[in-house]
Parts: structure tokens; sequence; C-alpha cells
């Protein structure tokens, strides 16, 4: 893995990332006690809902650690996890540890549920469908990125390019940002989706039946579970209690589509979710949620300011997508490049959609104005 450059001139590599999340692992906030879990071991925490575990691993990325979930087999119900983690060696001990304080190995999974296609939750797909033969679970949208990964990740990057060059970003941040794409990437093993899931489908889990909500915004194929008698929602990166969940860019499902508005979904979809009777969230990081809709309303109110602390830049000049970023996120870190262009161009999407900006082209730029 090559060195990208900082803004200041010094080296970016594969280093930094892994040494911001050792930062936030041992962070104050990551090591406090999680309400709705009780600890089993270091790895394993027993959730409110009897037979249902959840498992945290390290990732090398600075959100942390990540959350996976063991529901034990019940009747017809298989043994279930849902989420693997990411591909590292001290991500697959803590997830081996977690899974042995229940009395199961790799080989004993008969059904993984993907949530969504992101590097931290998909690892071990591979890995555990060698060893146990399970059936692999995943929208549609996710196929790709199990079965296909290099050649999808290769036609992520070349579709975000020239919206990037759009934005008025420079080359060099854009070669940036396709670094972190492949070393990204370099986690993933290909594996076979045998069941796709969807809106309105329904899942066995612990004997109870669970709801499948799409709730595309984080990204486009994440899936949430729902078991409305115990009020318990498996939210994975669609509700998460201490960060905000940062809608990404991604390419249309056909390519005669338009761009999807990720964040214009994500917030129609937090909307949705906050009108189900839920007792807890259990997400893919962090502490699980009890306040639903005071989360939701605080996230949409949040985005709301964001728009509008937007709207008053363009309001003072014309400004390219790139300075945008730039004034709203001095301090910006290359790793976080990608974070922060799709947040801002989320915000302009907002805008445009309630009339409140509008762009300008220039020599095949845009420069965003306030209405």
């Amino acid at each position: 893995m090559k060195p990208f450059r900082k803004a200041n001139g010094r080296s970016w590599c594969a280093a930094d990332l892994r040494t911001q999340a050792r930062s936030r692992l041992h962070s104050p906030r990551v090591r406090a006690r999680r309400p709705m879990l009780t600890e089993i071991n270091a790895h394993c925490y027993e959730t409110r809902l009897s037979g249902l575990y959840a498992i945290t691993m390290p990732t090398p990325f600075p959100v942390g650690d990540v959350f996976a979930y063991l529901a034990l087999g019940k009747g017809s119900a298989p043994l279930t996890l849902i989420d693997c983690g990411v591909r590292t060696d001290e991500a697959r001990a803590a997830l081996q540890a977690g899974l042995a304080a229940c009395g199961v190995a790799f080989r004993d999974i008969e059904r993984l549920i993907i949530t969504h296609h992101h590097t931290d939750h998909l690892g071990f797909a591979a890995e555990i469908a060698a060893e146990s033969d399970a059936e692999i679970c995943a929208h549609q949208l996710c196929r790709p990125w199990l079965e296909q990964p290099e050649p999808t990740r290769r036609a992520f990057d070349a579709y975000l390019r020239p919206i990037f060059r759009q934005g008025g970003v420079p080359e060099e941040v854009i070669a940036g940002i396709e670094r972190i794409s492949a070393y990204l990437g370099s986690f993933v093993q290909p594996a076979r989706v045998t069941r796709t899931l969807a809106e309105g489908d329904q899942v066995e889990l612990l004997g109870k039946v669970w709801q499948v909500y799409h709730t595309k915004g984080h990204a486009g194929d994440l899936l949430c579970l729902y078991e409305p008698e115990s009020r318990v929602l498996l939210s994975s990166d669609h509700l998460l209690r201490d960060i905000s969940s940062n809608p990404l860019l991604e390419p249309p499902e056909a390519p005669d589509q338009p761009r999807p508005q990720r964040l214009l979904d994500y917030l129609a979809e937090l909307q949705r979710i906050a009108q189900l009777d839920i007792q807890v969230a259990y997400p893919g990081h962090g502490a699980p949620v009890t306040n639903v809709p005071q989360l939701v309303e605080g996230r949409l109110a949040m985005h709301a300011e964001r728009a509008e602390r937007l709207r008053a830049l363009c309001a003072e000049q014309p400004r390219t997508l790139y300075e945008l970023v730039q004034l709203l996120f001095p301090h910006l870190r290359q790793p976080e490049m990608f974070l922060a262009l799709s947040e801002v161009l989320g915000h302009l999407d907002l805008l445009v959609r309630d009339g409140k900006a509008f762009a300008e082209w220039r020599d095949g730029v845009a420069y965003w104005q306030a209405a």
C-alpha cells in the first residue's frame, strides 16, 4: 500500500487508519458500560432477548469495534449469525472467542445474514461458508459486493471519478480516495449469496418471525430486522446512538438511472423506522438505542442545521463541492475525504429538493449557489 498525501504534505497510509482505530477503541466512550447488554466475556454480550448474543470485534478503522449478532437455533429456526466483522486476525480471534462463549464455532453456523456490503460487516462470509456450508442471505444489491468484490469495487471507483471531478476535487485527492478503496477491498474474499432478502420478507430467528426492512441510506442495500412481540430491532448501521450514520455516495442500480440521493433516502427511512414500536435497537457499532423517536428527531434536526450552514456558505459566493468540504471541515484527514464529500453532496441534494440551492456549470464543474 503506497502512502498518499495529507493536506499538510505529510503521508497517509493504512497504518494511519489503524492508529485512529486504536485511539478510538481505548477512548472512555467506547469502553463505557453498555446498557441492555450483559457481558459474558470480553467479546460476547447477552442481549435482553433470550438466545440473542452480541459479539464485538475490533476493526482497523476509526469507527472502532463492530458488532455481529448470534441467534441460537430454536425450533425450526437455524443457528444464525448476523454480520461477521472485518477480515483481520484480531477480528477472527474475537469472533471465535465470542462464539465459543455460546458453545458455537464457525462450522456450526447454519445461516449468515449480511446487513450491507461495507467491509466491516461481511469480512468472514467466505470463511464461514467454507467451514459450515451456511446459507448466506443479503439484499440483491449486496450480491455483487460479495460474489465479485474486486470488479464491483473498480466499477464503484470509476462511477465516482467524474462526480468528484464535477465537484472540483483535485486529481491527487481522487487518487487518494481510490487508494483507500483498494485498501478496504483487500479485506474481502468472494462468497456466494444463496438467498436474497428484500423489503417485506420474513426470517425466523429464535423461534420468532422477524420482519425485513430495506432501509437504504447509509448504504443502498442496508437491511434491518424487527421482531414486534419483543420490540427488538437489529438496526445495523441505520441507527447508531453515539455517531451519525453517514449516507455514502453509490452508483445506481442500473447505468441509465440517476445518482442515488442517499441522504434523502436515509432521512425518509429514519422517519419510517421511528414509527415502529421499538424498545431497543441493537446497532452495528456502539451502545444499544433505547430512545429511537428522540434519536431520530435529533438526527433530522442535525441534518437540517448542517444543510442551512451549507446554504449560508453558498449565499456568500458560488462554491464547488470541494470548496464547501474544505470550509466545513478545515482539519479533514485524507481517510475521511470520501465521507465528507458524500455528506456535503447529500446536503446539497437536500437544499435542491427544498428549492434553496442550485448549480451553475462552468467548464464541467458545478458551482453551487443559494436560491
